[in-house]
């Protein structure tokens, strides 16, 4: 039984230091976090009534079989991290995956297709680039049933050789996960110095043999420079599955402190994401939610997640600009 019906919302959330390769991140993850993650498991409705039936249907399995090749060509390293927290939990590997997939593989298989934005109201995220302060606020608004069911992770991982196509060999982050889910998905700093927060879209179309979003905001993680992180978010030879929505700072960037907003869509009839990048410059501020404010050309789904997006977007616009403080002196991120 899910146990965030019978023990209450809990008021701490737990956190790993680890080190070693992906595989043995993964692992140190999967065991430490097993009950976490073998509880939630057992009581997301959506696993059992919707991934795990797809799964079973031959058009489901051959869009799972096929984004998981395209993985493991291009992100194997992340495979193998997932791998690890699958097997150091003591669960089924393909039931991780097929969080990871989203709804690629029901809408091949045609299997619980209500509106996915209907399950939640959403994050918001706000960036205010102030000329003495700096500030990126998220709100976690997740799925009811990740309750209780997230823990932060800080790694350092070394690997003898470069990894995946983007050759990928150290990485030093922070960052807090839903249980059982890569790293990065939701928000995140590096040692590099970039801090990001992730605000979910939901397209009407949900790609398989594509990148899953959760891998791409993986991937991120790993970014040291503006560069680096849209060569990741566009994905060239591949793209993305799914629709999201980055909020990013690079904090020892060289000039004057920049935010970027960057839209990304799946990348249907093409092989690299569509994505819109928005630079905030000193002095300007960026609420984002759930909707494209940009790549508007992209069906998106309606229900209460895009309402939600819709009422926070014109409560804001009713307010003053932010201003700053007096007295204050800068804010790291």
């Amino acid at each position: 039984m899910n146990s965030t019906h019978s023990i209450g919302r809990r008021n701490a959330i737990p956190i790993l230091y680890t080190s070693g390769t992906y595989y043995e991140v993964g692992f140190d993850v999967g065991r430490t976090f097993r009950g976490l993650i073998q509880d939630f498991l057992e009581g997301f409705k959506e696993l059992h009534d919707t991934l795990l039936p797809a799964y079973e249907t031959e058009a489901g399995r051959a869009a799972y079989d096929k984004t998981l090749a395209c993985l493991n060509e291009n992100f194997p390293h992340y495979v193998r991290e997932l791998q690890g927290t699958a097997d150091g939990a003591q669960v089924p590997f393909h039931h991780l995956m097929l969080l990871h997939t989203d709804q690629a593989v029901p809408q091949a298989a045609n299997i619980g297709q209500e509106c996915r934005g209907d399950k939640t109201n959403g994050c918001s995220s706000l960036c205010l680039n102030g000329r003495d302060q700096v500030l990126l606020g998220h709100t976690e608004d997740a799925l009811q049933e990740t309750l209780n069911y997230v823990y932060l992770v800080s790694a350092h991982i070394r690997e003898d050789e470069p990894q995946g196509k983007l050759g990928t060999q150290r990485e030093g982050f922070t960052a807090l996960c839903y249980a059982g889910h890569l790293p990065g998905f939701c928000m995140g700093y590096n040692h590099h110095g970039l801090v990001y927060s992730i605000n979910v879209i939901f397209p009407q179309k949900v790609l398989a043999g594509k990148t899953p979003r959760h891998f791409l905001c993986r991937a991120l993680l790993s970014a040291k420079t503006m560069e680096a992180a849209q060569q990741i978010l566009r994905d060239r030879g591949t793209g993305s599955a799914d629709g999201f929505s980055v909020n990013m700072s690079f904090t020892r960037q060289e000039g004057d402190h920049l935010f970027h907003n960057a839209e990304v869509g799946p990348a249907q009839d093409t092989d690299e994401s569509p994505m819109s990048i928005l630079t905030l410059s000193p002095g300007e501020h960026l609420l984002h939610t759930n909707k494209f404010l940009r790549l508007t050309h992209i069906p998106e789904e309606e229900g209460l997640c895009m309402t939600s997006s819709d009422h926070r977007h014109a409560r804001a616009a009713q307010l003053p600009c932010p201003r700053q403080p007096r007295g204050s002196g800068n804010t790291a991120l």
